[in-house]
């Protein structure tokens, strides 16, 4: 506690403004004090800004989150299925997964004609590879997905490609891809 000597009389305000108090001499006791002090506020800050980083760091992913809506991930889901399918040759997956000219396709190939197809596409590096599914767009039952492809035989010529999505029975079933 600082000695009544140390103790300076503060003149009273006049007008309605803020005023200037001149600082008071510190002490031994005072700075010691003001160093624990100071030492609760630097803790307090980084404490503060570590909360306020990680609310921003699961802000951005809950934003994320809301913007890859339950039908978006659907379409992602449904284009991955298909491209999985085509790259491992599963007739089956492919009949059920695909719409329009692209499922009559599949329902019409014979599954041994299919299979000869599919071992020389692949023998020839012709199946395509998604690397990524860049932008969905849906418009009521119908949806296009644009993908980054290449396919084994020239992975340097990678191009931007676009699935389209018909909505059916509650599901996407990719219908002509280009």
């Amino acid at each position: 506690m600082p000695d009544t000597d140390d103790i300076q009389p503060r003149p009273a305000p006049t007008g309605a403004g803020p005023q200037r108090i001149a600082p008071t001499a510190p002490t031994a006791a005072s700075s010691a004090g003001r160093g624990r002090k100071r030492g609760w506020v630097i803790a307090s800050t980084v404490a503060v800004v570590g909360v306020l980083a990680a609310l921003g760091v699961a802000g951005f992913v809950i934003a994320r989150g809301g913007a890859e809506n339950a039908s978006e991930r659907q379409v992602r889901d449904a284009v991955d299925t298909f491209v999985t399918a085509l790259g491992s040759g599963d007739l089956s997956t492919l009949q059920s997964s695909t719409c329009g000219t692209l499922a009559d396709f599949y329902r019409d190939i014979p599954a041994a004609e299919f299979a000869d197809v599919h071992r020389d596409a692949v023998t020839g590096g012709n199946v395509p590879v998604v690397t990524s599914i860049d932008a969905v767009q849906i418009n009521g039952d119908t949806a296009i997905a644009q993908v980054t492809a290449h396919t084994q035989a020239n992975p340097s010529d990678v191009s931007p490609r676009t699935f389209d999505l018909t909505r059916v029975d509650g599901g996407w079933k990719v219908c002509n891809p280009d």
